[in-house]
């Protein structure tokens, strides 16, 4: 249990994603102690309204300031597993998850009636979410569900691979272990090698479809040598004609090897990227244009 909580700082700062927030001023004690004392739902009576709602031992309590509201934040454990109930510290209305695993499956069936690959909770998301993973007519979908209400927050599509969706197209394997699907034929020029240094829009993505790195998020190409990239962008950008657009499937051999990156990149990690080239920018080793 404690390992599972371990994320959960004690804080009277909000923060969205549940990581301290060092930038923020020290609170004031002397005020925080006046609203405090000021709440008609004290922090007592709040943890007794949360434990009428989800039965349970309390393992931690918090407060936060929500949009100048404060609102109590209680971990309930029990039956093998932990909530997460906010509690209004002015009206005193509970927030709580009322959907279980079985109803975060009829609500996603609703949504795709398929054959489930996984329901994951994540009692401690704000709000708490189930998000479902289904395969649908060759599909994979993959649902996101508010565990208070049942609302859908989040519904993704994706294809035999994360990204764009490559239809019915057998990927190409090259011998070095690197395979590609052309998404776009181009019809301009090729890098003659590592020497080119080329312009692309790229998105990366992992095997479960998180996307790791975008060009395209940023909104800003990208430019490199070919020779200065991972062995898989080298051999994969190199053989594209500009104009086209590919679909680059890496191993690890080819990509960060099995140490991958700390904090980026996992031990041998298979990567995906949909990658755009834009134009060659230079490139030493072409040939001259006739007559020059």
């Amino acid at each position: 249990m404690t390992s599972l909580l371990a994320a959960l700082v004690l804080s009277l700062v909000p923060v969205a994603d549940g990581t301290p927030d060092y930038s923020a001023s020290p609170l004031d004690p002397a005020e925080m102690e006046q609203r405090l004392a000021a709440c008609p739902v004290t922090f007592d009576k709040a943890i007794e309204l949360a434990v009428a709602k989800v039965p349970g031992m309390v393992v931690e309590a918090d407060v936060h300031d929500h949009g100048g509201v404060l609102q109590y934040e209680i971990i309930i454990g029990g039956n093998g597993t932990i909530k997460r109930v906010v509690v209004n510290s002015t009206s005193g209305e509970v927030f709580a998850p009322a959907l279980d695993l079985k109803g975060a499956m009829a609500a996603a069936r609703a949504k795709v009636d398929g054959q489930f690959m996984s329901v994951v909770s994540d009692q401690l998301a704000d709000p708490p979410t189930y998000t479902a993973r289904v395969f649908h007519k060759g599909k994979i979908h993959t649902i996101t569900l508010s565990a208070v209400d049942g609302a859908i927050t989040s519904s993704t599509v994706q294809g035999r691979f994360p990204g764009e969706d490559t239809g019915d197209k057998e990927p190409v394997a090259l011998p070095s272990g690197l395979q590609y699907v052309d998404l776009v034929e181009g019809t301009g020029a090729q890098p003659s090698g590592p020497s080119a240094r080329v312009r692309v829009h790229y998105t990366g993505y992992f095997n479960d479809g998180k996307v790791f790195d975008s060009s395209v998020s940023r909104g800003q190409p990208a430019e490199f040598p070919l020779g200065g990239v991972i062995k898989g962008w080298t051999e994969g950008v190199g053989s594209m004609k500009v104009g086209g657009k590919r679909k680059l499937i890496i191993p690890f051999q080819l990509a960060y090897g099995p140490e991958g990156r700390p904090g980026a990149i996992p031990p041998k990690a298979t990567l995906f990227f949909d990658v755009e080239l834009i134009s060659i920018v230079s490139d030493p080793g072409a040939a001259p244009a006739p007559g020059k």
